[in-house]
């Protein structure tokens, strides 16, 4: 697949979408484009918040750690996200990490010139707002989940979600979701070990197949199903 055009970030995150064509070429010409490698590191938790980014290629891994290390993946993003909008808004440090997991391209728009340019459009601080708040849900959403979803509904709930938003039709019908066994445990607090319990106990019955740093889902309702018997 070939490298979104920056106005095509842009253009199609939900962030912009629907503003007035001279408004995304405006945001378009604030932004720089940078490669990065795999594995590197966009920004750290406690940075400055000077920018906002969108993904053109690949997929940046979002997480929080401890003192000791310890990770906790909060969202992938692929080609048309954008993130780092709290930082950016408010101008405090970084709540969270961000990584790549593949060779990325990102567009990167800096602080100054967006908050100039935000003041001057209340179109675009609407939009701002309604982001926020859709992270408000999904972030109380996570909060349910680790406080009322037993470990198997967990993983079926995010596993769904991760599908549908990131999965890859297969010509035999599943889907493929590129993500490794420990990075989906890493996204819910759980241990691999239980992760591969779980997933086994669903290969067994048909409804997954597991690959190396991939899971094909063959009966999504079957795991959707997982996530609605909870409780």
């Amino acid at each position: 697949m070939s490298d979104l055009t920056t106005y095509a970030v842009l253009e199609h995150n939900f962030l912009f979408r629907g503003l007035p064509k001279t408004a995304i070429d405006t945001l378009a010409e604030l932004a720089h484009r940078r490669a990065f490698d795999k594995g590197a590191m966009i920004f750290s938790q406690g940075d400055e918040g000077d920018a906002l980014y969108g993904v053109a290629a690949g997929r940046v891994r979002i997480f929080t750690a401890d003192e000791k290390g310890h990770e906790v993946s909060l969202n992938v993003l692929g080609p048309g996200d954008t993130f780092g909008e709290i930082a950016l808004l408010d101008g405090l440090p970084r709540t969270a990490s961000a990584v790549t997991i593949d060779d990325s391209k990102l567009i990167i728009i800096p602080r100054p010139q967006f908050m100039s340019y935000l003041e001057r459009d209340p179109g675009l601080s609407m939009h701002l707002m309604k982001l926020l708040c859709e992270r408000l849900r999904w972030v109380s959403d996570l909060i349910e989940e680790s406080s009322f979803l037993a470990g198997p509904a967990r993983v079926a709930k995010r596993l769904s979600t991760l599908v549908e938003t990131y999965g890859r039709p297969l010509p035999d019908g599943g889907v493929e979701l590129v993500i490794s066994q420990a990075e989906l445990g890493q996204f819910l607090g759980i241990s691999r070990q239980i992760i591969n319990q779980y997933l086994r106990s669903w290969c067994e019955q048909g409804w997954v197949l597991l690959k190396r740093g991939r899971i094909v889902v063959h009966d999504i309702d079957a795991i959707k199903q997982v996530a609605a018997n909870a409780g």
